[in-house]
């Protein structure tokens, strides 16, 4: 197992990049089981004011320095970990299902649109030849979900990836994780719309330069609200209460 480092008392993977950290997901002999959540400011400051969100992260096996902000703490807090690296939520996935696809290891896609969900198929069967042996898209109701889970057990996927938004998505996969454990369930946000091209990315300057998440500000300033978490994190930083 790799080794795990704690900020705000919530438990993180010591990633050293992706490639190491996707050997460790998924190799020739099988995948990890449990939940994977990326980790940045944001969710960190959210889990602080809400009990419910905090207990599905610490509930979460694999959680992983998604933000930079998580990352600078990390090499702040702990020196040995100066060299590591962020893990992209999108870029992950990205890798995760062209290694998939390489190992043929069976695949459910939950949420989006449906005609998102049914693109993101269509690509990933084409690009990475990705063993697909399910979908649902995020337009379920409540009382469908007992059905779908038991969809996802027959499915026998051993990766289900979840775009459903936070804290929906956690929530589904812990549910899902109850009663079918043996499989890995990834949360994604919007990376189908990513994948699919309906949502631009940064431009890779910009991912380069660590300012995703000003991109994403300018380009919908009704982010404003969340972004104020920034501050308070950035006082934890800067006061050594990480």
């Amino acid at each position: 197992m790799m080794e795990k480092v704690t900020i705000r008392s919530i438990d993180i993977l010591a990633v050293k990049d992706q490639t190491t950290f996707l050997d460790f997901l998924l190799h020739e002999n099988g995948v990890q089981q449990g939940k994977l959540i990326a980790i940045n400011a944001e969710k960190i400051i959210t889990a602080e004011k809400q009990p419910e969100i905090k207990q599905l992260l610490l509930n979460a096996e694999f959680k992983y320095a998604d933000g930079m902000s998580i990352v600078k703490s990390i090499q702040k807090k702990y020196p040995q970990y100066r060299t590591l690296q962020r893990v992209a939520g999108c870029d992950l996935w990205y890798a995760l299902m062209e290694k998939a696809g390489k190992l043929q290891t069976p695949v459910f896609l939950v949420g989006g649109q449906p005609a998102v969900l049914a693109e993101t198929e269509q690509k990933l069967k084409a690009q990475w030849q990705v063993n697909l042996v399910g979908s649902q898209d995020g337009y379920f109701k409540a009382e469908q979900q007992a059905e779908l889970i038991e969809k996802i057990k027959a499915s026998g996927a051993k990766i289900i990836t979840v775009a459903m938004g936070s804290p929906k998505q956690e929530r589904f996969m812990q549910a899902c994780q109850q009663a079918y454990p043996q499989a890995l369930y990834m949360g994604v946000g919007g990376t189908y719309d990513v994948f699919t091209g309906r949502v631009k990315r940064a431009p890779l300057i910009w991912q380069k330069a660590n300012l995703e998440w000003l991109y994403r500000l300018l380009s919908q300033p009704t982010r404003w609200r969340r972004q104020v978490n920034l501050l308070k994190y950035a006082y934890y930083y800067l006061t050594n209460k990480l």
